[in-house]
């Protein structure tokens, strides 16, 4: 609805889009069609004090300007679908609230502070751009539920603001720009001309619904439920913003918080273990009226939340940053893998890192480069046992590496390798005795933390065999001739661990393989019966070569003279 100067109604329709303008003659209402559009719905009217009627439109998005002869004129078509709302600004601009294809309820808590290993710092939300949103040109109305646009008196039109996340519901123009209500916890925002926002106001509504300003006066209703609202924007006025709730991830301790806000602010904080506010929370702290900082009172715990209160006109919270610092937790080595026998890991060359980042103590990250160490390449190296770990630190902990190891009944482990920075290890397997060894790989989180508070975690594996001495292979005895057919027989035996394999060769020839008499070559004894054909006279040798499961390789050989 939308009253024009000459005190008749204007009233747009759905089921056509029409708009009819209703007037009362001999106290009976007349109504006349003032535009019939190609559009669904006229969601919304306004008025300038010229009389130009302005109109905004389902689905298309648009915002006519009509005529009084009903000629409408597009200022306006925009990429969303509803022009839910028009307000005229002092200046003659008027102001649209457009939405996506779909209206609900969003929540939105802002973004969750994260914890950083040693004192954090969090600073406060913004709570009319969401994470993620930032990032993008306003102008990109990709998956928005909202935007606003301000078009001018000479028609030319601008993005003031948009939300992926926040779905507006009201607007009303002023002076500097406009206030938006919407379904974010109640709030309302208000939008300059430049673009820049804030939040205005936080009911206790699920949606802010209309808004109608008079003077310094702004009265607002609710929906779900339903209340009135008057704001007064005058000396006196005073009001409260409660931060979202930051998760440290464990309990932590309080440094000190400090803020950016201009008029008459003050700050207190409370802290908890449940990750919603409830009374097993600490009270609310005394009032701090210092923004240069105050040292926070609230107990160690897992989740804070700060609370701003804002007195007379002006006042304004532009930023809160609180320090903390984060219970340290023990890293852990989530697993161990051993590579195969002979298969060696030797270090890629590592990213350069200019030294100055690293003497600064800062993530490296910071400046663009990746965190992650290089992965180690395969290289073959005889007798090798190799380990590669993976661990994690919950604080994001700078780790070290120390490599123990024991023989299978010892009690106690020894030092092998110590204050490694990278997660593998190659072992010359030659520098240890034949057996079945246990390696145990311990991270410590020491170049992160003060000795006092450091912590380690720990992974063992399961037995590993140390097998350097080659399967010992002999002959049964010379080769016996049977017909046009030479028969052998070898005995393999390895005393470390098991055979795997074994071939052979007739004078010299190609290896080819053979298979243990039981049908496969898996135990530390076996038998190999080789039988090769012999149709002249003369000497044949046979060699054979037998391997175990480290790789290593005995041999010996037998004649058969015919």
């Amino acid at each position: 609805l939308a009253i024009l100067p000459d005190g008749s109604l204007a009233v747009g329709t759905g089921d056509g889009g029409k708009i009819y303008k209703v007037r009362s003659a001999n106290a009976s209402p007349e109504a006349s069609l003032l535009l019939d559009s190609s559009e669904t719905n006229i969601m919304s009217l306004a008025v300038d004090k010229q009389g130009n009627l302005y109109a905004g439109t389902d689905p298309g998005g648009l915002v006519l300007r009509c005529g009084s002869d009903g000629k409408p004129f597009a200022l306006l078509d925009s990429n969303l679908r509803e022009v839910h709302d028009l307000s005229m600004g002092p200046d003659g601009s008027l102001y649209a609230l457009i939405l996506g294809d779909t209206i609900s309820a969003a929540k939105s808590d802002g973004p969750t502070p994260t914890s950083t290993p040693a004192a954090s710092t969090v600073s406060a939300e913004r709570p009319s751009a969401p994470a993620g949103e930032q990032t993008k040109s306003r102008y990109d109305l990709t998956n928005a539920k909202t935007a606003v646009y301000r078009i001018q008196t000479d028609g030319t039109a601008d993005l003031l603001w948009s939300s992926t996340s926040v779905s507006g519901f009201s607007l009303e123009a002023t002076p500097s720009g406009a206030v938006i209500g919407t379904s974010d916890k109640g709030r309302i925002y208000g939008v300059r001309n430049d673009g820049r926002d804030a939040l205005f106001l936080q009911t206790d509504a699920s949606q802010v619904s209309t808004i109608v300003s008079s003077g310094p006066t702004h009265y607002v209703t609710s929906s779900n439920q339903g209340t009135l609202y008057r704001v007064d924007d005058t000396a006196g006025v005073e009001g409260t913003y409660d931060s979202a709730v930051l998760d440290a991830k464990t309990t932590a301790s309080w440094g000190r918080l400090w803020w950016r806000s201009s008029g008459n602010v003050t700050i207190q904080t409370r802290s908890g273990n449940t990750d919603k506010p409830d009374e097993s929370w600490s009270a609310w702290s005394t009032p701090a009226p210092d923004p240069k900082g105050i040292q926070v009172s609230s107990p160690r715990a897992r989740y804070f939340q700060w609370r701003a209160t804002l007195r007379a006109a002006g006042a304004a919270l532009n930023e809160v940053n609180v320090s903390f610092s984060p219970r340290n937790i023990a890293p852990e080595i989530l697993s161990i893998q051993v590579l195969p026998t002979n298969v060696g890991l030797a270090s890629n060359p590592p990213l350069q890192v200019d030294p100055n980042i690293i003497l600064s103590g800062m993530d490296p990250a910071t400046f663009g480069l990746p965190n992650a160490s290089v992965p180690p390449r395969r290289v073959y190296q005889r007798g090798a046992t190799s380990l590669q770990w993976t661990a994690e630190d919950r604080n994001g902990d700078k780790l070290v590496y120390d490599v123990y190891y024991k023989e299978v009944g010892d009690t106690a482990y020894k030092l092998l390798k110590g204050s490694l920075d990278e997660n593998f290890l190659s072992i010359d397997g030659q520098s240890l005795a034949d057996g079945r060894y246990i390696f145990k790989v311990v991270a410590r989180d020491t170049p992160s933390n003060p000795a006092a508070l450091a912590l380690s975690g720990e992974k063992a594996t399961e037995p590993i065999a140390i097998d350097n001495t080659p399967p010992l292979v002999t002959a049964t005895g010379p080769g016996q001739t049977v017909g046009s057919m030479g028969h052998f027989i070898f005995d393999a035996t390895d005393a470390g661990s098991y055979l795997t394999r074994a071939e052979y060769s007739v004078n010299g020839g190609d290896w080819k393989p053979v298979y243990a008499d039981d049908g496969i070559s898996d135990s530390a004894h076996e038998r190999y019966t080789i039988d090769i054909l012999v149709p002249e006279p003369g000497e044949y040798a046979v060699t054979i070569r037998v391997y175990d499961v480290n790789g290593n390789a005995g041999n010996a050989r037998s004649m058969l003279r015919k």
